[in-house]
């Protein structure tokens, strides 16, 4: 069956969104983000294209971009390509790292690109990671002039929207601290500090001593549930677990829940 074909920008601006295979998580810790982001400056977008926007994501990405598509097809190629390389080789695993080709979303006005580049940078909150303008694997960091990465041209949109004082403003304009809380959470546990998935991380290495929550798809049942009750027990969040570890939320949450 042929693939559907892309839907072009007249200007060349696109939305790019990829995902681990399964829901696999493909940026497993700092090392991770900083090498991808490495390629995405040794590689992608240079010469006469416009990175506008990243957000790195655990098991996923986006990128705000400003380059022809036939260009854009091949760079990405090459970014899943030398990434997966570097996943699999340091992972010790075999086979696909993304699940299908990426996705893309073309981008035909100003008011979209504004509405795209929020939302990327949005992400991180809305999936209960991080409060935005503290998530330090998005370009929101670089175009409030905090990140030591210079990879994403911010000349543009904040130009479109006045400086850097509005451009935090129009972040908060949905920004909305509901949505920093896991929908299944009581009154009461919204009340304690949420655990960032780096924390969750930790505390699973130093309680429960497993090195790598992917692992957990690889355990047998019933020490893979023990695990995930701990987890809960700990305060990580349904959503969190399924993130980490690449099992759904429907699993996790008939586990969690006996």
């Amino acid at each position: 069956m042929s693939r559907t074909p892309r839907k072009l920008s007249e200007g060349n601006v696109y939305h790019i969104f990829a995902r681990g295979v399964s829901r696999l998580q493909i940026l497993e810790d700092d090392e991770d983000n900083a090498f991808f982001l490495g390629l995405l400056g040794r590689f992608t977008f240079s010469g006469d294209c416009d990175l506008l926007a990243y957000c790195l994501m655990g098991n996923h990405f986006h990128l705000l971009v400003k380059m022809e598509m036939r260009r854009l097809s091949e760079e990405m190629k090459r970014l899943e390509v030398s990434y997966a390389q570097h996943f699999n080789e340091k992972y010790e695993r075999t086979g696909t790292l993304f699940q299908g080709r990426f996705g893309s979303e073309p981008i035909d006005s100003d008011e979209q690109l504004l509405a795209a580049l929020r939302y990327i940078h949005l992400n991180p909150q809305k999936a209960g990671i991080a409060p935005f303008d503290d998530y330090e694997w998005s370009s929101y960091q670089e175009y409030m002039g905090r990140a030591k990465a210079e990879l994403a041209s911010t000349s543009l949109a904040l130009e479109m929207v006045g400086g850097t004082d509005y451009f935090e403003k129009f972040h908060r304009i949905e920004c909305d601290d509901r949505s920093f809380m896991d929908e299944n959470t009581s009154a009461g546990q919204r009340a304690r500090k949420r655990l960032t998935d780096q924390n969750v991380r930790e505390m699973a290495r130093e309680v429960l001593g497993i090195d790598r929550l992917s692992n957990l798809c690889e355990m047998t049942r019933e020490d893979r549930n023990t695990a995930l009750v701990a987890l809960k027990d700990m305060g990580a969040t349904v959503r969190q677990i399924e993130r980490l570890t690449g099992i759904s939320r429907g699993v996790v949450g008939r586990v969690t829940r006996k």
